[in-house]
């Protein structure tokens, strides 16, 4: 069975044309979600009608959107690749939460939630829908979990587990090499075994820690990270901003937005040089100087761990695809 890939197109010529009602009593599945997003998936791979989960990339434009989708059919993962977006949900049973999402924090909505989101930002972001049957197959294999178990729904979260996991699927979709399939089923029930141990009704809670940061504060540091980001930026610095000490910056930072202040403004500049090394011919020497990157093999180091090609290879295959 061959993967199935979209052809890339342009993001403004989409925006407005890809809507479609949905009757209330209909199912969403990664097909009709297609038509309710902003935008047209970069990549689209596997199928439920084959057993396999869907995985699919798109990259949303910065306008705000607001999207209501009816009960889904499969449980659907969300990713965020690289950006961050404030994503608002309004769900049909009155609950709802405001969080930012950015690179490498997951969201999880299972199957049969009907809900409405909000969007404002920019962001690429991993899609992949598991359908319930795989979900309860791979638990009762895996023989470590009830096959019952559900899955719990979760925003903004960070799993640098789940992100990895991601990554490697999306590498794996990309690949037209004999063996892919059974790569992107293996990735699969991974994703699914540490899914069910870490975010479902039989996992343990973690303990919610109490944010002390505001959000004009918080707003103040992520704004100066963006403009500074090709300079030293040192916790102390970002600490000051605050209005916090180093230890309760870096605690509640942790706490609100998912990740260490350092790992943040680390994903910040990797946003920035993927876009620099994507939309522009600036050698990738001047790209990681940009970006905060004194030494040229420390770029070329952290950039291909986050994104499993080195910084020229990464550029060679956006291009090409």
């Amino acid at each position: 069975m061959g993967h199935r890939r979209l052809s890339c197109m342009p993001i403004t010529s989409l925006i407005n044309i890809r809507r479609w009602n949905m009757s209330p009593q209909s199912e969403t599945t990664p097909s009709t979600l297609t038509h309710l997003l902003p935008s047209a998936p970069l990549l689209c791979v596997g199928g439920a009608g084959h057993g396999r989960a869907t995985v699919q990339l798109f990259r949303n434009s910065p306008a705000p959107e607001r999207v209501t989708v009816s009960p889904l059919r499969d449980h659907l993962l969300i990713v965020v690749l690289s950006g961050h977006v404030l994503v608002e949900e309004d769900q049909a049973n009155g609950a709802g939460a405001r969080r930012w999402a950015g690179s490498g924090q997951m969201s999880l909505i299972p199957a049969g939630t009907e809900t409405t989101r909000r969007f404002k930002g920019s962001s690429e972001v991993l899609l992949v829908h598991l359908p319930q049957h795989l979900v309860r197959q791979t638990a009762r294999e895996s023989g470590l979990l009830d096959s019952h178990a559900a899955l719990m729904p979760r925003l903004a979260v960070a799993d640098e587990v789940v992100e990895r996991l991601g990554r490697l699927l999306l590498a794996a979709a990309y690949d037209s090499e004999t063996g892919t399939e059974l790569m992107l089923d293996a990735l699969t029930k991974a994703l699914i075994i540490h899914l069910l141990q870490n975010h479902s009704s039989q996992s343990r809670e973690k303990e919610v820690v109490q944010p002390a940061l505001s959000k004009g504060r918080l707003q103040c540091v992520i704004n100066h990270m963006q403009t500074h980001m090709d300079e030293p930026l040192p916790l102390s610095s970002l600490a000051d901003l605050s209005g916090l000490s180093p230890s309760q910056f870096a605690r509640t930072f942790r706490a609100v937005v998912g990740k260490p202040p350092h790992g943040y403004l680390l994903d910040l500049r990797i946003d920035r040089a993927r876009n620099l090394l994507e939309n522009t011919d600036l050698p990738v020497i001047e790209v990681g100087m940009q970006c905060g990157f004194e030494q040229p093999n420390h770029f070329a180091t952290m950039f291909k761990k986050i994104n499993g090609l080195s910084p020229r290879a990464w550029r060679i295959a956006r291009r090409l695809n």
